[in-house]
């Protein structure tokens, strides 16, 4: 006992960004498995939409493996779709059923509430695109929601699947900070866009690092490692969500690719992110971007802003597949 003792208590002193790993895998994490992802939509919105959605998803899933559970909601209208009451009602029906399957009183409270809102925002035009961890069932599963995805620029939407779907694969994971979270799914929604000719990896890169840069210093990416907590202690910096955890962060994980030994965009997925359920995200960093911790890495980033748009370019010219 006393021995067992000993060595956590060694272990908190010494290492406890390790422990801080150890305790992020007894969460409920997703995992690797066989289904593939189950759909809800409502069928008279045009299957172009979905079409587009559920081909970004799937190359995502070829590249990245298969994970899950997930359940997929494509809400859309473009006319008159959403106009009859049972349209909504069964996208609302099967979305509460599912999310609390087994509690009357919770399925309840969420076709009056959150169900509904899913298809009153489509009704008023809103244009969304997230994923939503249910960790309250077992086996948790992810839910990737799809509002008036007409809304997106075509062919960006495709990009939407892809940056969805790379928070599921992240999530098969111990928590990683929010810049790198968001630019990790932005760099692989760059990068798959870019092979199949959706996008222009470059011509998207160059407009975040313009974004990165209109931002004074007032805020840093360092700020966005927590946002939650930034937003209740720093709510003033939100406004800098986008030109730092996305735009910001996709040069993060450019910059810590360019960094690790093989400089492979495969590797960042393959390597880092096991290195991230055994060490915990900074141990990590630092070990696959070669750096002596996430200070180190987050003063070599910040010189690499200050350098001229030709050599931050340059890098993406460096990396392998």
């Amino acid at each position: 006992m006393h021995r067992y003792l000993f060595v956590l208590l060694a272990l908190l002193h010494c290492c406890p960004t390790a422990v801080a790993a150890q305790n992020d895998q007894q969460q409920k994490l997703l995992r690797r498995i066989q289904q593939p992802p189950a759909y809800t939509r409502n069928d008279n919105y045009d299957s172009k939409w979905f079409d587009t959605v559920k081909t970004g998803i799937d190359r995502t899933r070829d590249y990245l493996g298969n994970y899950g559970p997930v359940q997929v909601y494509v809400i859309g209208q473009e006319s008159s779709e959403l106009e009859d009451p049972k349209t909504g009602q069964a996208i609302i029906e099967a979305f509460c059923r599912r999310r609390h399957r087994g509690s009357p009183d919770r399925i309840s409270d969420c076709l009056k509430g959150q169900g509904a809102s899913l298809v009153q925002r489509a009704r008023d035009g809103s244009t969304e695109a997230y994923l939503s961890y249910v960790r309250s069932t077992d086996p948790p599963f992810a839910e990737l929601v799809f509002i008036n995805p007409h809304g997106f620029p075509f062919p960006y939407l495709y990009t939407r699947g892809i940056h969805e779907y790379t928070h599921v694969f992240q999530k098969a994971f111990p928590r990683t900070p929010t810049w790198m979270t968001e630019g990790g799914a932005e760099f692989l929604a760059f990068y798959l866009g870019d092979k199949e000719e959706w996008i222009d990896m470059d011509q998207s890169m160059n407009q975040s690092m313009r974004m990165v840069q209109s931002v004074g210093e007032e805020a840093s990416m360092k700020d966005f490692e927590d946002v939650e907590k930034l937003e209740k202690e720093r709510p003033e910096l939100k406004k800098y969500y986008r030109h730092l955890a996305y735009d910001a962060g996709v040069w993060a994980v450019a910059f810590a690719i360019h960094r690790s030994k093989s400089r492979s965009v495969k590797g960042y997925t393959r390597k880092f992110y096991p290195l991230v359920a055994r060490l915990g995200w900074e141990q990590a960093l630092a070990r696959y971007a070669d750096v002596r911790d996430a200070s180190d890495f987050y003063q070599r980033f910040e010189k690499f802003l200050d350098q001229p748009i030709g050599v931050q370019m340059k890098i993406l010219q460096q990396l392998k597949p």
